[in-house]
């Protein structure tokens, strides 16, 4: 024993009470509720006191609540679905408000356009040919607006009628088709038809439906009774056997005279109708058309040609007269003569602008209008032409498509430049140019244009005439200058409000050519209809089919070319004094001629029709079809056998261009066939080649006398052969769109609530090792700063059997400012023990848990795991140089073994009374320092005021006085009745030690463990043989115990991984502690302190380097695939589900840290308790899928921070292979990656002076000298430049190697320099770090835009467009630096934030680049962090730029705005997937879209229709952020009764409250508890 060890004075008194420690933190799983049993010693009452014994409920580990969230989830679920229920409607059609046109679907638009009754009022020739129809296949010739869809609708409604009575004998089903021809008219037609019969009908054009999908065909045949559509749909279901010809029982074709040559209409019947020989299963075929011709031949010809192609036979009315009654027709017909227009020629303007951008194919189609309008229309719209064309908003998309009509090779020249700026010269000189005002002069108009002015103003320029004029134009140019013309102020007719109606153009930018929507048509219509316009200008798109409101006055501007254009336009003049005016050059003899013969066609159409008598046979079924077949007798066709689905020369090209893009492909690019065709003897042969990807790569066809079918040819051999090789499937679709869903990242994922109970290893191996000993080692537990404690404190040594490997140092917390660390040293040589040591070591160890820990253990030396003993040795002491046998103070081991408690006689001197230890033996919550004898206090006396009242029954309730004997002694009535007290005993002023706290909790505060002072005798009281600098320290050991056993086991895992990672990391790598470590930007669930740092950020850095490795070893081993593989590829080694599945393998999760300090755990198992409280515990914990996958990743960065700090990464790709467990993933080494790269053919090759000179340019640029210049060339080139002119691959490869490299440097960098940084700060900041808008601003800022090699228009128009906005706004950025009086380097680094989005080829290009240099020189990471300092580095050093970027995205901003702005945690995103009538675009009836609602506390707060989760998701959430961003959190919780901000701070309030209780709980009865269940 050191000298005076037992008798040294106190300097300062705290301390903590073990037995009685409440651990907030503890993981609240459980509740256990037991009597209190416990005896006198530890709570026993060993007398035969009637006294009834208390009932303590324990709170031990309450279960987490996740029946009570599930069922608050279930509840707003439930009111989610009826709140869609409720609003069904609404969210169906767009809104349940009042809408103005404008902002109505075109669905919405027709149905209110078309919702007439018709079929309930048919005329009597409607029902004569309805009745005709009933009997034969019928062509019902009608003028337009005659009532031919009331026809088709009573002929489909008694099909229908007829076809429910054969299902109900048992007959096949079968369906009816109403087919047009036009988009718009299915549109139209569907909804004249669902406001007339009571039947499901369905509609479908273009891309509203899966053309793809047998089952999407079969249940819409199933669910309907007749499908509107275009001819093409049919077609298609037809040719892929979804449908056969048996299977329907009438067919429609509506504007049927297009039924002719290779139109669907035409092919329906030469490829599937007449391959049906039984006349009983074909259809009914009713045709409809204003007249059976429409082209320039013989209206005679021509109907009987289209009477036998449709097997029908042309009817109609068979007393004209009647039809006149019913339809109004033009009164009278007008020629209207203007003066012959002059030769064409140019103004001044048009060849100024020729001038200077003519040579541009871009501007091509707008000089030559020019050129027409000069002489159709006059100068004064040739030259207003141009001022429209150069729009201000469009100029920089003028100048992009200038420099893409110049384009021949992929990169830049020098031209480029010249060509931007011709075109704003032409942009300046229209600016500049000085217009004339117009008015009605033949300098400025032509005669055309004057006399229509006139025959307008006649009409409308008195406001009280009511009228519709539609003008007939042939382009749209001329329809725009028009309705232009007409608005001019100078020029305006009063009364006259002009509209267009144009078709749908193509998507172009420029003003002549903008896209012009169905909705719009359909707008225009509406707006005719209702008078706010009265003269449309239209094309032909207004001839035919569209239901346009009847007219008075029809103007053909331009003259019709066709019989049936002149009838049908003729048509729109229903009204009763209709005007119909030919506009007619003078002098032009061939326009006269021409409409004389179209006035002769009709005349003998009519007649024809007239003599066609009413019994005569259907001529369509004795026509013979081989006419309509002869120039396709020597074409092939193939018939799949088992489902019928047809192959022909024609559909082979569709069929082959669906398999093209259905395989891989990158996302910019397009892949189809490209045909070759050659001229040989006997006509021409075609080559097709398919892309690389396609497992067939070309085909020859046979040899034919046309270019077209020896192509049609070529692609009906590839289609054979594709499905011979089991590439189409039995419909005759590509097989590869079935392959993709399985590889998506949904099956490879695991869920974050999936959560299971697995075992958990709560000791380390260290402690298995039993038995009698021949040695020890030492552990020295020493504190940094000791004087934290407050009180004189000596090291405490720990000796185990087994050298412990060395752990980390940890901090301790006595209160807010007082802290140490915690230092656990090894000694260097093991001490040796004979039996006599042991059992003093054993006794003085037993001894510290009697007294301490009121845990009295009966146990042999040989079942102790850990032994404790005391030493003399200072904290600052160097234990790991000392001899091991000198560290202990074995002089104080024998004097506790041989005194177990210190004997008192009463007469002691004063001094005896100073720094003693004394323990209450019938309460183990009390435990004192005793500081010396109060001669002026004497046991009788009461308790002073303010001294803390024991917890003891006695004092509570049947002690007579409140005394200092009475203080001191805790038994109960009974015991203390037997009790003596001696009299006159000294008193001792004494410190009561504060409830023990979990003190790895950095928030505990100071007055949590301040002592209390007290009044004692120490008569009822045990004084303990223990020095008191040793129980100060002792008091800390179960903490440091419970993180020592925690950081022993992780390293246990990573030993049996194999992995010697550094102590800290691997304690951290295993450390999980809450229900969600991984959410963030959220409150943490039953968070548990005390537990230190946990793997999330080490997760963020192995998930990095996880991406790393694998993607090098995928690039290394698999060269032949391309990046979509590799993608995938990738996906299946670093999945969660494949690192869940092999961490479950090895038994991982056993092993990992989600329980925090809890006073019961710490101690030994397998010693046998004589007294005090006993604990089962129960070895398991709740995980979820994911924490396991993500502790994985975690182990990864604790492997690469250790590997790097001896400079390789060495141990992390050992980890890396460990957790992927795969094949493709072997390596252990860093150069074990480029011993297995085997150079590509294409690397090695001889190199040509381009790729040479591109060496040397990147030299001087970029510093990095490449080895093999076919490298640099391969990461520059586009997947659209041609791999065979250069033989290489495209950069696609080395971008996916390049991506994975920079995101390793980017994500390194921020973690070292940001410490204290959580991984979703890291990770909002990684996102703008690597983000496509940086990568590509920077592809521009260091002139790799310049190198690119590609062969798309398209991707230099992107490209063109977005280098001047960066070089805008670099060029804004440097002027406003300077402005600011800085230097012009130091401009805003985040200039580019705020440009548009880059084309995906510049940030490939620059993570392609990265690739390639690492790859060239020879897998040497260091080249990536020179690329890395050198060129991204100093964007970034501020990041406070970037504190916003991740967060813009609205789903991300909304919950950044609940969680912090509102407080609120009871809000959440909802979707459900629904069927919608219609939808912006015109969808079909039916199709499935996504709502998404932003539910607060049970209500809806804002919500969203699209076609995706991902857009309905963030259409709600702009639209909620829309609701909240003038709102007040006042206002936001009055609206939707938010009180989360309330309940948090009473949550907290409890805790704090909970916290200061310190209740003493007694008993001996087993505790159940289940620890750490961390999900």
């Amino acid at each position: 024993m050191c000298p005076g060890a037992l008798l040294s004075p106190s300097e300062a008194l705290i301390g903590g009470d073990l037995l009685s420690l409440l651990d907030d933190s503890t993981p609240d799983t459980a509740s256990q509720a037991s009597p209190d049993t416990s005896s006198e010693i530890n709570g026993d009452d060993n007398g035969d006191d009637g006294d009834k014994k208390w009932e303590k409920k324990w709170e031990v580990n309450a279960p987490p609540k996740a029946r009570k969230i599930s069922e608050k989830k279930r509840a707003d679920n439930a009111n989610f679905d009826i709140w869609l229920e409720e609003n069904q409607q609404n969210l169906s059609n767009g809104t349940g408000k009042f809408v103005l046109d404008e902002d109505k679907s075109a669905n919405w638009l027709m149905r209110e356009f078309e919702n007439k009754k018709i079929i309930t009022s048919p005329r009597d020739y409607q029902l004569e040919l309805f009745e005709r129809a009933k009997t034969q296949n019928t062509i019902a010739v009608l003028d337009t607006g005659s009532g031919k869809t009331l026809i088709a609708a009573l002929l489909l409604r008694w099909t229908i009628q007829n076809e429910l009575e054969n299902r109900s004998q048992g007959l096949p089903k079968r369906i009816a088709f109403f087919l047009v021809d036009k988009v718009a008219l299915v549109f139209q037609q569907h909804a004249v038809l669902t406001c007339n019969l009571d039947y499901s009908v369905a509609k479908f054009c273009g891309q509203m439906i899966d053309r793809s999908s047998k089952d999407f065909w079969e249940i819409t045949f199933k669910e309907n009774m007749a499908i509107v559509c275009t001819s093409e749909i049919l077609y298609q279901c037809l040719h892929h056997s979804y449908i056969r010809m048996d299977q329907i029982n009438l067919l429609i074709f509506d504007e049927c005279h297009h039924t002719k040559k290779n139109h669907p209409y035409a092919r329906i019947i030469k490829d599937f109708y007449i391959a049906n020989e039984d006349n009983e299963t074909r259809p009914r075929i009713l045709g409809m058309t204003a007249s059976p011709v429409d082209a320039q031949i013989d209206p005679r010809i021509a109907a009987a040609e289209l009477e036998g192609l449709l097997h029908s036979q042309i009817a109609t009315v068979s007393d004209p007269s009647i039809i006149q009654h019913t339809i109004s027709r033009p009164k009278e017909e007008i020629i209207l003569e203007y003066d012959r227009k002059p030769r064409e020629w140019t103004t001044a303007l048009h060849q100024s602008i020729k001038a200077l951008v003519g040579k541009h194919d871009h501007f091509a189609r707008a000089f030559v209008f020019t050129s027409q309008a000069t002489a159709e229309l006059g100068p004064w719209c040739a030259d207003r032409y141009w001022q429209l064309f150069f729009k201000q908003e469009d100029i920089a998309k003028l100048e992009t498509q200038a420099e893409r009509s110049l384009l021949r090779q992929g990169a830049f020249n020098q031209l480029m430049g010249l060509d931007r700026n011709r075109v704003r010269e032409a942009h300046e000189l229209v600016k500049n140019h000085e217009f004339e005002q117009p008015s009605l002069d033949s300098r400025l108009f032509s005669s055309k244009v004057i006399e229509l002015w006139r025959v307008l103003h006649d009409q409308f320029g008195s406001q009280d005439v009511m009228g519709r004029c539609i003008v007939f134009v042939k382009q749209r140019n001329t329809a725009n200058m028009l309705v232009d013309l007409f608005k001019q102020p100078e020029l305006k007719i009063p009364g006259l409000e002009p509209g267009i109606l144009i078709g749908g153009g193509r998507n172009d930018s420029s003003w002549d050519s903008s896209k012009t929507s169905y909705r719009d048509q359909v707008l225009t219509i509406i707006k005719f209809k209702k008078g706010e316009l009265n003269c449309i200008f239209a094309t032909s798109v207004a001839e035919e089919g569209l239901d346009i409101p009847d007219c008075n006055i029809i103007i053909r501007f331009d003259l019709y070319d066709t019989l049936i254009q002149y009838i049908q336009s003729r048509g729109r003049a229903r009204q009763e004094k209709s005007t119909y005016i030919h506009m007619i050059e003078g002098g032009n003899y061939g326009q006269i001629q021409k409409m004389q013969q179209l006035k002769q066609s009709e005349e003998a159409l009519k007649k024809f029709c007239e003599a066609m008598p009413d019994t005569r046979k259907l001529t369509g079924n004795n026509f013979n079809m081989d006419y309509f077949l002869r120039k396709e007798k020597d074409q092939r066709q193939y018939t799949v056998p088992e489902t019928g689905a047809k192959l022909n020369y024609k559909q082979s090209l569709i069929c082959l261009a669906n398999f093209a893009a259905s395989l891989p492909h990158p996302p910019e690019t397009n892949l189809t066939p490209e045909y070759t065709i050659n001229t040989i003897k006997g006509g021409f042969q075609c080559e097709v080649i398919l892309p690389a990807a396609s497992p067939i790569r070309s085909a020859i066809g046979k040899v034919h006398g046309s270019k077209a079918v020896a192509k049609c040819s070529a692609a009906f051999e590839m289609c054979l052969q594709l499905f011979q090789g089991n590439y189409l499937d039995s419909h005759l679709r590509p097989i590869f769109t079935k392959q993709l869903p399985a590889m998506r990242n949904a099956r490879l994922a695991i869920s974050s609530k999936k959560k299971e109970e697995y075992g958990m290893r709560l000791k380390p191996e260290v402690w298995s090792a039993l038995g009698e000993p021949t040695e020890l080692f030492v552990m020295a537990l020493t504190l940094a700063s000791p004087e934290a404690l407050g009180r004189p404190s000596l090291p405490l040594l720990l000796l185990t059997r087994r050298r412990i490997p060395q752990v980390a140092s940890f901090s301790i917390y006595f209160g807010k400012s007082r802290s140490s660390l915690v230092n656990c040293v090894l000694a260097g040589e093991p001490i040796q023990v004979d039996e006599a040591r042991l059992n003093s070591l054993t006794a003085f160890t037993l001894s510290i848990f009697r007294d301490v820990f009121s845990k009295e253990y009966e146990a042999t030396f040989s079942e102790l795991p850990y032994f404790l003993a005391p030493t003399c040795k200072q904290h600052s002491f160097n234990f790991s140089a000392a001899a091991s046998d000198e560290l202990i103070d074995w002089n104080t081991v024998i004097y506790v073994q041989e005194h177990d408690i210190v004997a008192y006689s009463f007469d002691e001197p004063d001094e005896f009374f100073k720094n003693k230890y004394v323990w209450d033996l019938w309460d183990g919550s009390r435990k004192f320092y005793i500081r010396g004898r109060r001669h002026d206090m004497k046991p009788t006396d009461p308790v002073p005021e303010g001294i803390v009242a024991p917890s003891h029954r006695a004092w509570k309730t049947s002690c007579e006085a409140h005394d200092i004997l009475n203080y001191s002694n805790s038994l109960w009535s009974k015991s203390r009745a037997k009790f003596k007290s001696r009299e006159g005993q000294a008193v001792v002023e004494a410190e009561l030690l504060s409830v023990q706290r979990n003190i790895l909790d950095d928030s505990l505060r100071e007055e949590d463990l301040e002592p209390k002072p007290c009044f004692l005798v120490l008569e009822p009281l045990r004084i303990s043989p223990l020095p008191v600098e040793l129980v100060a320290m002792a008091y800390n050991f179960p903490a440091i115990i419970h993180r020592v056993d925690s950081n022993l086991v992780a390293l246990d895992a990573c030993n049996m991984l194999g992995l010697n990672i550094r102590p800290d990391l691997a304690l951290e790598a295993f450390t999980k502690d809450s229900y969600n470590t991984d959410g963030h930007e959220v409150e943490q669930i039953n968070f548990q302190r005390g537990m230190g740092n946990n793997y999330e950020r080490l997760e963020f850095l192995g998930d990095a380097f996880l991406k790393m490795a694998t993607t090098i070893a995928i690039y290394t081993l698999i060269p032949d695939k391309d990046e979509f593989e590799y993608h995938v590829e990738r996906m299946i080694l670093i999945c969660n589900r494949n690192l869940f599945d092999n961490a479950l393998e090895v038994k991982l999760e056993e092993y990992i840290r989600s329980m925090a300090f809890n006073r019961r755990t710490w101690y030994p198992e397998g010693l046998n308790l004589r007294r005090g409280k006993r604990k089962d515990i129960r070895k398991k914990h709740v995980l979820a899928d994911k924490s396991i996958a993500d502790v994985c990743e975690a182990i990864i960065g604790a492997a690469y921070l250790t590997s790097k700090e001896d400079g390789n990464f060495n141990m992390a790709i050992q980890a890396v292979t460990k957790m992927v467990n795969d094949k493709n993933h072997r390596m252990m080494t860093w150069p074990d990656y480029y011993a297995a790269y085997k150079k590509p053919v294409w690397q090695t090759m001889p190199t040509n002076s381009v790729q040479e000179d591109m060496v040397e340019k990147f030299h001087k640029r970029m510093g990095y000298r490449f080895q093999y210049p076919r490298l640099l060339r391969s990461a520059f080139q586009h997947p659209t430049y041609p791999t065979s002119w250069e033989k290489l691959p495209s950069y696609q490869r080395l971008e996916f190697l390049g991506d994975a490299l920079l995101d390793m440097a980017c994500i390194d960098h921020l973690f070292h320099r940001f410490l204290g940084a959580d991984p979703q700060w890291l990770t909002e900041h990684k996102m703008a770090m690597v983000s496509n808008q940086f990568l590509g601003c920077l592809a521009v800022y260091i002139g790799f835009h310049r190198s690119l090699q590609h062969n798309s228009p398209a991707v230099q128009s992107e490209i063109a467009s977005y280098v001047i906005e960066i070089e805008e706004s670099l060029t804004e950025a440097k002027a406003a630096a300077v402005a600011e009086g800085k230097a012009e380097s130091d401009f805003a680094r985040n200039f580019w934030v705020d440009c548009s989005r880059p084309p995906k080829c510049l940030p490939d290009i620059v993570e392609a680049y990265v690739g390639a240099i690492f790859v060239d020189s020879s897998y040497n990471y260091q080249t990536v962090q020179d690329f890395f300092d050198k060129h991204i580095k100093f964007w970034f050093e501020d990041m406070r730029l970037y504190d916003t970027f991740a967060n813009k995205h609205p789903v991300t901003f909304l919950g950044h705005e609940m969680q912090h702005r509102f407080q609120c945690q009871e809000w959440r995103l909802l979707t459900r997937e629904i069927t919608v009538e219609d939808d912006e675009e015109g969808g079909a009836m039916g199709k499935k879209q996504v709502v998404c609602a932003v539910r607060v506390h049970g209500q809806t707060l804002a919500h969203s229709v699209s076609q995706s989760a991902r857009y309905a998701k963030i259409g709600a959430a702009k639209k909620a952020l829309r609701e909240l961003e003038e709102m007040e959190q006042w206002e936001f919780r009055k609206r939707v009764g938010c009180d989360c901000a309330v309940k948090v701070e009473e949550k907290l309030d409890g805790k704090e409250k909970e916290g200061k209780t310190g209740e003493v709980k007694k008993g001996d009865g087993i505790e159940i508890e289940i620890h750490g269940s961390a999900i």
